[in-house]
């Protein structure tokens, strides 16, 4: 076999290391110093983990593994205690005597705790009595069901439900006081633990309400894997007042209005054009009480509002009944160029944002996604009044964007503060019920600030934050992120919003991006909500999106060998 590095060059790599790490805790000793002291030996490791990685030579863990000693690749959480070990542990093999450097002990938490006692100790600060009951829990989203509902809440409980998360962007603090009043009977009826989570809405970065259009209602046969129809669709005709009995709830429901209907019988077929122009022919089932009539037809039907269909020799008729206006869309097409303005809906090749802040922070080139991601564009023009787009991802035959739909600027640097005006508002609430506020769009350091300098004016300085990592902006600036937090002696925690980040970073890079914050949260000894309906595969086909079980762990149990870039 090849003979390995030889240890020497291992040690003086090893050596030179440790003097990068010790230098720059001398560097950084300002930033240190702004440290609240709970955090300071966790925000030192953190700036030794960058540092190490960012130094280190590629082939030292694989040198090290040929000596049987530890790589260094999994010693995040305790980074400088490990590096001293081997440095030790490698002058006793090779007989090269105890290292002339002196290892002091670095000044940690008040109990002197560093490594994974740090992280479980600030894991109990942030999650209190769940994080001793197991190191794992639950986090649930609680429904607007939820709110005049404890037996509901009950049962989540009942399933493992370890905090309720609320989710500002839905809803009110009147719903939200209900959703609160009813997890306290639930916890009463259940006697288990369970602490609010308080979502703050962040600002909305969607497309603006388009022009309203007339509704459409379509009825459309099952149909097998070939496209071929198995059986003919149901139709329910619903006359004003009516109310349809239990056995029709799978038909497709259609509001009407009926002439002469007592002419109508089991078989009697009624004709008309749809929505589309094309003749259809309904045919009734049966006629039920107060007038409900439930049809079937072979093909599929597009019903809208004032459409007539007459009895086949005979004189009943059926009239659509007044259909509800739909929100309005656009059908985009690969090479289609729109113009996203801060009007109202003009039609045509505009588009309405919610946000027009963010203008004047896009540049040429730089990309746009819509709608999770479905349907891509680039910025071809931008002013302060608009911004000019082509759209580069869509289906062929048309994909189809329609109002409140999400917009993304993955590669775009935007300044727009993480806390709004409403999200102002509801801190009021959520610093007198929540047991921990969770920041939405967070990016630099002063969304932080904000953030504190405002739960401090309600006299809520102490109130958990948990930073939710859901940009490509915030997953690039995360340590910085982390480092703004531990200024605080607050609890505070990392939520990665795993749906969101694949939109912006692409779904093929996400697994390694959450690695990756995964190792920078061991790395600063801070606890890490591993998020985004992780359950949602395990609720609907019995197997779970990941091997990770839970979505929130307060250990981290990640043993990567790639370094940080």
């Amino acid at each position: 076999m090849n003979d390995p590095t030889p240890a020497l060059w291992m040690l003086d790599t090893l050596r030179a290391l440790r003097a990068t790490l010790e230098r720059i805790a001398v560097e950084e000793a300002a930033c240190l110093e702004a440290i609240h002291p709970d955090y300071r030996a966790s925000a030192r490791n953190l700036l030794h983990v960058m540092a190490f990685h960012r130094h280190a030579h590629p082939g030292l863990p694989k040198a090290l593994r040929q000596r049987g000693l530890c790589a260094l690749t999994d010693c995040d959480a305790h980074l400088m205690s490990s590096l001293e070990a081997v440095i030790t542990a490698l002058e006793a093999l090779e007989g090269l005597g105890p290292s002339a450097a002196v290892t002091q002990q670095q000044p940690g938490s008040p109990a002197g705790l560093g490594g994974p006692a740090a992280l479980e100790q600030h894991g109990d600060r942030l999650f209190g009595a769940l994080a001793a009951a197991g190191g794992a829990g639950i986090m649930v989203t609680l429904p607007a069901e939820a709110a005049g509902s404890p037996a509901l809440v009950a049962d989540l409980l009942a399933a493992g439900m370890s905090i309720a998360r609320i989710n500002g962007a839905d809803d009110d603090p009147v719903v939200w006081g209900r959703m609160v009043d009813a997890l306290r009977a639930a916890r009463v009826i259940t006697g288990r633990p369970c602490a609010i989570a308080m979502d703050l809405a962040g600002p909305k970065l969607r497309t603006g309400q388009l022009a309203l259009q007339p509704a459409v209602i379509r009825a459309r046969p099952p149909r097998d894997r070939m496209g071929r129809p198995t059986q003919p669709v149901r139709i329910l005709a619903v006359p004003p007042g009516a109310l349809p009995g239990p056995e029709d709830m799978e038909a497709v429901r259609l509001p009407a209005r009926l002439s002469k209907a007592k002419r109508l019988k089991q078989g009697s077929r009624l004709q008309g054009r749809d929505g589309s122009g094309r003749w259809r022919t309904l045919q009734v089932v049966r006629r039920g009480p107060d007038g409900v009539l439930l049809m079937q037809a072979e093909k599929t039907c597009h019903f809208t509002s004032g459409l007539v269909f007459r009895q086949r020799h005979g004189k009943a008729r059926l009239r659509v009944g007044p259909l509800a206006p739909e929100s309005g869309e656009r059908l985009l097409r690969p090479g289609n160029v729109l113009r996203l303005t801060p009007e109202p809906d003009q039609g045509g090749g505009t588009l309405p944002c919610t946000l027009p802040e963010v203008f004047g922070d896009l540049c040429l080139g730089e990309r746009v996604l819509f709608d999770d991601g479905r349907i891509g564009a680039v910025i071809r023009g931008v002013s302060a009044q608009e911004v000019v787009i082509e759209v580069t991802k869509a289906q062929a035959r048309g994909s189809r964007l329609r109002s409140d739909k999400g917009i993304n600027f993955p590669d775009s640097d935007l300044r727009t503060p993480a806390l709004t005006a409403k999200d102002i508002e509801d801190l009021a609430f959520a610093a007198q019920h929540a047991d921990m506020i969770s920041s939405s769009f967070v990016h630099r350091e002063s969304d932080i600030q904000s953030l504190r300098h405002c739960l401090e004016g309600m006299g809520r300085g102490d109130l958990a934050v948990v930073l939710k990592i859901e940009t490509r902006q915030a997953y690039l600036n995360l340590p910085r992120l982390l480092l703004a937090a531990m200024a605080h002696g607050a609890p505070v925690g990392v939520m990665v919003a795993r749906g969101d980040l694949a939109i912006e970073c692409g779904w093929e890079a996400l697994a390694p991006i959450q690695e990756e914050i995964l190792r920078i949260c061991t790395a600063a000894n801070v606890p890490c909500i591993w998020a985004t309906e992780v359950l949602d595969t395990l609720a609907q086909h019995g197997h779970p999106t990941s091997p990770l079980l839970t979505c929130l762990s307060f250990r981290s149990n990640c043993e990567p060998d790639d370094p940080l870039p």
